[in-house]
């Protein structure tokens, strides 16, 4: 079941998210810390706490098996040159280790597309580690394309 979560799920959610961190950590040693479960209650709470701001949920058997973390945002806060717009930013997308490969991701992808539609946004949009070429695959087949690249010059 694809579902809002509400703040019972944090704890199921935090072990996802967890699971996601250390993926970071193993991408990125140099700018993702190991950090204690309170700081993710900080990061997450807000999601189901604040306007703007949701997780949505894959729920199988009474255990959370997948989220997405999603902020919706606008255009507003610019200089006038781009065109005023709402869209949804992914800000994690996570599927348990053991249930992936079986539709979660797709469907969890489904849910934020008509999240966007509900919210009359423009476009969703996320972010990738360059290293995570599997995720940028399951990106690519769920409809998302390249619209630019950050590049990043390491000082030390």
């Amino acid at each position: 079941m694809i579902r809002l979560a509400v703040m019972s799920d944090i704890d199921g959610i935090n072990v996802l998210h967890t699971q996601l961190h250390i993926q970071h950590i193993g991408y990125r040693p140099d700018i993702f810390a190991p950090i204690e479960q309170p700081v993710f209650d900080s990061l997450m709470v807000p999601y189901i706490e604040m306007d703007g701001k949701d997780i949505i949920i894959s729920e199988n058997d009474g255990m959370i098996d997948g989220y997405a973390a999603v902020t919706v945002c606008d255009t507003s806060k610019g200089a006038g040159e781009i065109l005023l717009f709402t869209f949804i930013e992914v800000n994690e997308l996570c599927v348990a280790e053991n249930a992936q490969g079986k539709g979660i991701g797709t469907a969890l992808m489904d849910a934020v597309k008509e999240y966007a539609r509900e919210k009359n946004a423009k476009f969703v949009e996320l972010g990738v580690q360059a290293q995570n070429t599997e995720a940028q695959e399951f990106y690519k087949a769920n409809g998302m394309f390249v619209k630019s690249y950050k590049m990043q010059f390491r000082i030390q």
